[in-house]
């Protein structure tokens, strides 16, 4: 299905500028951080992912193209990372935390499945992903027939996705204070580090001692 980006009819949520205080530590440890940020945050993760999708799309398209990420499939995304990350951030105004924790899962899910991450299934995974994240770290959310017209699939398809991503990580949502940092410092130095960085393994972050696998040694 081609990912569409069609904005009509779309309200912006207001912000919420407090962040929950569940038990969940990056709930209970990061700070505010102010809509400039945020957008350099976006920025950088969609970096980091074109990155890995230029790397492995060429070698891997083949390879993902099996029953397990089947329904990740976009036919053609008339969309870049970028500006598809931009959208669901404008649109649903999730917190710099919840940001973070799209790449985490997307990560967490190409390594325990062994997946190359590549441009014919980034924008259903970074959709999934950011459903997830939204529903575990925030104490408000849109219905899911909204962020599916953001997502420009249906409501049903992405009750799916959301579910079966969730089954792809084995149902562990939770993230220590210690692997968020990591991840939030990686996204945060990006601008500084990878244009001085010619090791091959830069864009490499280990999830609970397990290696990330997207883009070839």
């Amino acid at each position: 299905m081609e990912i569409k980006k069609n904005e009509n009819s779309l309200s912006a949520k207001d912000k919420i500028v407090i962040i929950n205080d569940r038990s969940f530590p990056i709930s209970l440890y990061i700070n505010i951080i102010n809509e400039k940020t945020e957008k350099k945050i976006i920025e950088n993760i969609s970096d980091l992912l074109c990155h890995i999708c230029d790397e492995n799309t060429d070698k891997y398209n083949n390879e993902n193209n099996n029953k397990l990420v089947k329904p990740f499939l976009s036919i053609n995304p008339s969309i870049s990372i970028k500006d598809y990350l931009e959208r669901l951030y404008k649109y649903t105004k999730i917190n710099a935390s919840t940001i973070v924790m799209i790449l985490i899962y997307i990560d967490r899910l190409c390594n325990i499945n062994k997946l190359k991450l590549t441009y014919s299934i980034i924008h259903k995974l970074i959709l999934s992903s950011m459903v997830v994240a939204v529903k575990y770290n925030e104490d408000e959310y849109f219905p899911m027939k909204y962020y599916a017209k953001l997502g420009g699939i249906s409501p049903i398809e992405l009750n799916f996705l959301e579910f079966y991503f969730i089954s792809l990580i084995n149902f562990n949502l939770f993230i220590k204070k210690e692997l968020f940092d990591k991840y939030n410092d990686f996204i945060s130095s990006a601008d500084n580090e990878q244009s001085e960085s010619e090791d091959e393994n830069y864009y490499e972050i280990n999830d609970d001692n397990n290696t990330n696998d997207y883009s070839e040694k």
